[in-house]
């Protein structure tokens, strides 16, 4: 058996291990060039993520004018 230390030592029933297989590296293709392919830019935001995000935004602006308001003396 090989005395590699990378490979671990399997049962093979009185049968020699196999040699150890590298994969080769694929080449790139379109698919895989990392960019978001047209259906995905499609529903990247949703009416529904506006919405929230608006929400969300409207909610931050109301506490920074809530907050502006208290400090202001004399109102």
């Amino acid at each position: 058996m090989s005395q590699d230390p990378d490979r671990i030592a399997v049962p093979t029933n009185g049968r020699r291990p196999h040699p150890l297989m590298t994969p080769e590296p694929a080449a790139p293709s379109e698919a895989d060039s990392g960019a978001p392919s047209d259906e995905e830019m499609s529903t990247a935001f949703t009416p529904k993520n506006l919405a929230i995000g608006f929400g969300i935004l409207a909610s931050l602006v109301l506490l920074l004018v809530g907050a502006a308001r208290r400090r202001r003396p004399g109102a």
